[in-house]
């Protein structure tokens, strides 16, 4: 079974493999991330691609919590929740609900809501 741009972006996000989350994404792509500190607009597979870096790569212990998709009418919601270890601010988690406008099997738009990075503990 062929998997699908949102699911490969889950993927993509699970593995920090940022040319994943790039491939996922149409040419023309556009991302607008509604963050706690201000709205992210990135244009093409490689800026979003290296928002996702931003946001993924300075976390040690990564870990994807949870992940899901849903078809809702002609469009997928994308839900996330990620935690890590910042180097300078501890423990930290977060969560990430999108919704994504497909085109063929890429990700023509993704308006996302970001909760922002919260402390939190080790996992037990």
């Amino acid at each position: 079974m062929e998997q699908t741009a949102p699911a490969d972006l889950l993927d993509g996000i699970g593995n920090r493999d940022f040319a994943r989350i790039e491939g996922c994404f149409a040419p023309d792509a556009v991302l607008r991330a509604l963050t706690p500190h201000r709205l992210r607009e990135r244009q093409g597979p490689r800026e979003i691609a290296d928002q996702y870096r931003f946001w993924l790569a300075g976390l040690d212990d990564f870990e994807l919590l949870a992940a899901e998709t849903e078809p809702v009418a002609d469009r997928t919601r994308i839900r996330y929740r990620f935690r890590g270890r910042d180097p300078a601010k501890g423990w930290q988690e977060n969560e990430h609900t999108a919704y994504a406008e497909l085109s063929g099997n890429a990700i023509a738009a993704l308006n996302l809501s970001c909760a922002g990075f919260r402390p939190a503990g080790p996992r037990s």
